[in-house]
């Protein structure tokens, strides 16, 4: 009997050892998916170096060099201030609303002005986004930021991006020195020669090609403006189940300009995601606050939002970051 007891004893032990074993095996299994799923979750948005900043490493010193020669052309001969981030990822974000945001976190351009450019590489995904700060829409509009991004792709699928990137940028600086009623200026840099229509690796679709993608929008328009009516009378495209519609507002509205927000459509049924984007008006305030001298309407009284060019936010800041904002236009491509 004792020994039957002592062996029940045993087993019991050795079971409760088992179980606080496995408790604890589950306990650390959890809290490593946890870390993880947060690292996954959470975008990087690292601090520049520079004008040029590839957290990667695919651009050569010459690639540098290049880019930096006409980045300063630009912001010396026009005041428009460039920026290049090279990065692993955007995480669980989307590629414009990562530019958004790194854009705003840099300030790239002086306050007040925002005359500032922006683009993003994103290797994991193959994004790629030129972000354009409030000041510069008019001059870079979407569709000729898109135009630069299609002159860049061909390069970056042949994994040149220092030539790519040289390429859109200098597209981009001739609309700049354009508006401005110069000729841009570069001093210090080898020959880089931008893609145009006609070089051997930018050929147009053949006759075959047309016809595939004209038969592909036949088919696919119908589908495309069903989704659209759908979304716009608050059901998903997917199940027709009615969405969940939040918006969250990115850039808070000013008496001077409007802001940036976003609207989030979710369907709780099969799990449809999307999101649009759009712009709010300025806000409008009564008359009285007119006669309030400066303060929030007046902003920007406070003293001088220029600046010296390239001055920047200190002694190792990049050329050209002042404070500046983006409205969320530009373009983005994949490659």
């Amino acid at each position: 009997m004792l020994n039957l007891a002592f062996r029940r004893r045993s087993t019991g032990l050795l079971q409760s050892n088992n179980a606080r074993l496995a408790g604890t095996v589950i306990l650390v299994l959890a809290v490593v998916v946890l870390v993880g799923s947060l690292a996954q979750t959470a975008p990087l948005y690292p601090e520049p170096q520079g004008n040029i900043n590839d957290y990667v490493g695919v651009l050569t010193q010459s690639d540098k060099d290049n880019l930096n020669a006409l980045v300063n052309a630009v912001l010396e001969q026009t005041g428009v201030t460039f920026a290049v981030a090279i990065v692993s990822g955007h995480g669980d974000e989307s590629i414009e609303m990562y530019g958004v945001n790194l854009y705003e976190k840099w300030g790239i351009g002086q306050k007040n002005e925002d005359r500032g450019l922006l683009v993003i590489l994103s290797m994991e995904e193959r994004d790629l986004r030129m972000e354009v700060g409030y000041g510069l829409e008019p001059v870079i509009t979407d569709g000729r930021a898109g135009e630069c991004l299609d002159i860049m792709i061909p390069y970056f699928r042949n994994e040149e991006y220092g030539k790519g990137l040289y390429a859109g940028l200098l597209n981009a600086a001739d609309y700049i020195a354009e508006d401005a009623g110069i000729e841009l200026s570069i001093q210090g840099q080898d020959e880089y020669v931008p893609i145009l229509p006609g070089d051997q690796r930018f050929v147009g679709p053949g006759v075959a090609t047309r016809l595939i993608l004209l038969v592909s929008a036949l088919v696919l328009l119908p589908v495309a403006l069903l989704a659209y009516y759908g979304i716009r009378k608050g059901r998903c495209p997917k199940c027709r189940s009615r969405l969940a519609i939040t918006d969250k507002v990115i850039h808070q509205a000013t008496a001077s300009r409007g802001g940036l927000a976003v609207r989030m459509y979710r369907c709780p049924v099969c799990g449809y995601n999307s999101e649009k984007r759009y712009r709010t008006r300025p806000i409008v305030r009564p008359p009285s606050d007119y006669t309030q001298g400066p303060g929030p309407f007046f902003g920007g009284f406070g003293g001088s939002s220029r600046g010296s060019r390239g001055s920047g936010r200190g002694s190792f800041s990049p050329r050209g970051f002042g404070g500046g904002r983006s409205g969320g236009g530009g373009a983005s491509r994949k490659w």
